[in-house]
């Protein structure tokens, strides 16, 4: 699947000026970070120390990573990782992990990082917005909603993930066209499996279990009268 990047920006739409086109993910990253943010301004106390999916980790411990994981490189994040392993993986990496003062306090180092991002120069990565995505995926499945994801932002990342999909997950999604069916946005070659955006995600990242499937009559958008 090395060709899906053909694919960006990852829209159904045609004769539309794509001049524009980024790989820069500033506005997105932010978008991210502040519906977090926001979700855990609402949850409180009670979603901070929620579990979520991630086995062993706690809301708390998700938004910690997700701060503290600002600016990493792609080689000090491969350090990281090794180092991990080395010194008992997920349980040693749990230990180590600085911890936030709270969900408000969270919350606001989510909001300036969300400033700083589009106050600075020089582009934000993919991997900066997967991080964010990520976690949104983690908070919003711990509080029972799904938390708000822009087009740009969810197909980005799906696209990403499809692409470096473990062999579990490709040989489901090998051969087939991805579509998002609340969001402008499906790669690949073949016939097509459908999800929600969020539901897309939670798949190719490994989170949920559920894999898109063919679509249905209810799939299917409702014809404009």
């Amino acid at each position: 699947m090395a060709d899906l990047s053909r694919y960006l920006p990852l829209s159904r739409r045609t004769d539309v000026d794509e001049s524009g086109v980024t790989a820069d993910r500033r506005a997105e990253t932010a978008e991210v970070l502040r519906a977090l943010a926001a979700a855990l301004r609402d949850g409180g106390d009670a979603l901070w120390t929620a579990p979520t999916e991630r086995p062993g980790w706690h809301v708390d411990e998700v938004a910690a990573e997700l701060a503290n994981g600002f600016d990493r490189s792609r080689s000090r994040r491969a350090l990281d990782a090794a180092g991990r392993l080395v010194r008992g993986g997920e349980a040693r990496r749990l230990e180590e992990l600085p911890r936030l003062d709270g969900p408000s306090a969270a919350a606001d180092a989510l909001d300036a990082r969300a400033d700083r991002i589009l106050a600075r120069e020089h582009p934000t990565a993919i991997v900066e917005l997967d991080d964010a995505v990520v976690a949104a995926l983690l908070v919003g499945g711990a509080a029972g909603t799904v938390l708000p994801l822009s087009a740009r932002a969810s197909g980005a990342v799906a696209l990403r993930r499809a692409a470096a999909a473990p062999t579990e997950i490709r040989a489901v999604i090998a051969g087939h066209t991805l579509r998002a069916t609340d969001a402008a946005w499906e790669f690949g070659h073949g016939t097509p499996l459908v999800d929600t955006a969020n539901g897309m995600l939670r798949f190719l990242t490994g989170i949920g279990t559920v894999a898109p499937h063919p679509p249905t009559d209810r799939d299917r958008p409702t014809p404009r009268p």
